[in-house]
């Protein structure tokens, strides 16, 4: 998609949405993309139908993700968004090793929806 053909107030939005910090993109998915959903395959049927009209963001999600996964982060921030930010309970294991298990999986499901949608 040649982007310089959108509208100027539509590629300004792009470029915001793009320039936010890895975290907000992680916290802004996990708030669209699993807070409300019932199960992990919810997530995955969303995440679906929004692959099949563009992967741009998505793409920009699970790189945010990874970084996420891999940046020394404050103790709690991995709890924290799991339960806060996607409302997901981690009664088995409530800290960050628990957080992460979980942020792999849906880094793990957003690649396959990715993969699919080639």
């Amino acid at each position: 998609m040649d982007l310089s053909q959108l509208p100027e107030p539509l590629r300004a939005r792009m470029a915001e949405r793009d320039a936010r910090p890895a975290l907000r993109k992680v916290r802004d998915f996990l708030q669209t993309y699993v807070m409300d959903a019932v199960d992990l395959d919810e997530m995955r049927a969303d995440l679906s139908d929004t692959a099949g009209y563009s992967t741009r963001s998505l793409h920009q999600d699970l790189e945010a993700l990874e970084w996420v996964l891999t940046a020394e982060l404050p103790t709690g921030t991995l709890l924290h968004l799991v339960e806060d930010d996607a409302n997901f309970g981690l009664d088995e294991d409530p800290t960050d090793a628990g957080a992460t298990v979980f942020l792999r999986r849906v880094v793990d499901i957003l690649r396959e929806v990715l993969e699919s949608a080639r």
